[in-house]
């Protein structure tokens, strides 16, 4: 992918990439951290983290908002040392139907490439074998997206996500300067499949667009509250 080439990531020997069109909590995402040596990975899509002064207590969280994410004490002692950023051409997002109903909707890039989503990324155990695992960082939706949704994944232009992959310490401040709207202009989204639903569905035609009808805008609770 150029993006990843051209943020310095390499794949090890061993990796062999598998596209997936339905990720979920605790699936795996492909994803670089702010590790010296930028090797691409799967990351666990889910933070688990110990909550402060409370060691044998664990919240597992798959997007952290931009509001709060330098104060919180899940995220805040992440910002400065661990970041990290997820790989993606799309993602889905539900709008909610004038009769209630949720129609879902993929949303991409309108030139097709491939994104980075901001994350942060700790160590956690799966089975008892360690591994890295990620949240998502969201913001306030752009006007273009909030017919569909009240929030958004942060995505990362290429010289700003070099920034951020920067293995240095980067105080708060400066780590939310990084964090732009994406301009809205450039995205583009049309009514798919409702197998997406489906966590055991994973397959290119849930990417294809529907001839469903448009839906009124309206916005709903947000993700990563």
């Amino acid at each position: 992918m150029p993006l990843v080439r051209a943020l310095g990531g390499r794949a090890p020997a061993s990796y062999r990439f598998e596209p997936h069109y339905n990720v979920a909590p605790q699936q795996r995402v492909l994803g670089l951290t702010n590790e010296p040596v930028r090797e691409l990975s799967d990351l666990r899509w889910g933070l688990v983290t110990n909550v402060a002064g409370e060691p044998r207590r664990h919240i597992s969280t798959i997007n952290a908002r931009i509001e709060t994410v330098a104060t919180s004490p899940l995220y805040g002692p992440l910002l400065p040392l661990r970041r990290c950023v997820l790989f993606a051409d799309g993602y889905y997002e539900w709008q909610v139907r004038s009769d209630g109903s949720k129609q879902p909707m993929w949303i991409a890039r309108r030139d097709g490439a491939t994104f980075a989503f901001a994350g942060l990324w700790d160590g956690a155990f799966e089975n008892g074998e360690p591994v890295t695992a990620c949240t998502i960082v969201t913001q306030p939706a752009n006007p273009e997206l909030a017919v569909l949704h009240e929030r958004m994944p942060v995505v990362l232009e290429s010289v700003t996500a070099d920034r951020w992959l920067s293995p240095d310490r980067l105080e708060p401040a400066a780590a939310l300067g990084l964090l732009k709207p994406a301009d809205g202009r450039e995205w583009t989204y049309v009514p798919v499949s409702n197998s997406v639903g489906n966590v055991r569905n994973d397959s290119p035609d849930l990417i294809a667009p529907t001839d469903a009808a448009p839906v009124a805008p309206s916005l709903f609770d947000g993700i990563g509250s």
